[in-house]
């Protein structure tokens, strides 16, 4: 029972020390964002907390603010096009490096994941 107890213990200790180190990473990069029915390009850039960026949607490019902390993403964006779009997302960073959280557009919510884009 002792061991098996300290073995949990110890996967615990490396499963929060993965996330944590791919916390401290951060988001900078290309993903891809699959929402469902759709993938879009998001091309994240990241000064400390701040993240800026753009999503590569079906309304044309939404730029992006927002913020990265504790393995949190938080972002917020209109679409410029004739009927905009506002655009909010927060999402975690997974054990794997993906994200996985919720985005709202014009108020309709809906699960996300995004996963780094292979470099080529």
């Amino acid at each position: 029972m002792k061991k098996v107890m300290v073995g949990f213990v110890v996967v615990i200790i490396v499963t929060l020390s993965a996330v944590s180190l791919l916390a401290q990473q951060g988001v900078s990069g290309t993903w891809s964002l699959n929402v469902p029915g759709m993938s879009m390009q998001m091309v994240l850039t990241q000064e400390g907390e701040h993240v800026a960026g753009t999503i590569d949607s079906p309304h044309g490019v939404i730029q992006l603010k927002g913020d990265f902390s504790n393995g949190k993403l938080t972002l917020t964006g209109v679409s410029t096009d004739e009927h905009p779009v506002q655009v909010a997302a927060t999402a975690t960073v997974s054990a794997d490096g993906s994200l996985a959280g919720t985005l709202s557009a014009n108020h309709m919510e809906m699960a996300f994941t995004a996963v780094r884009a292979s470099a080529k």
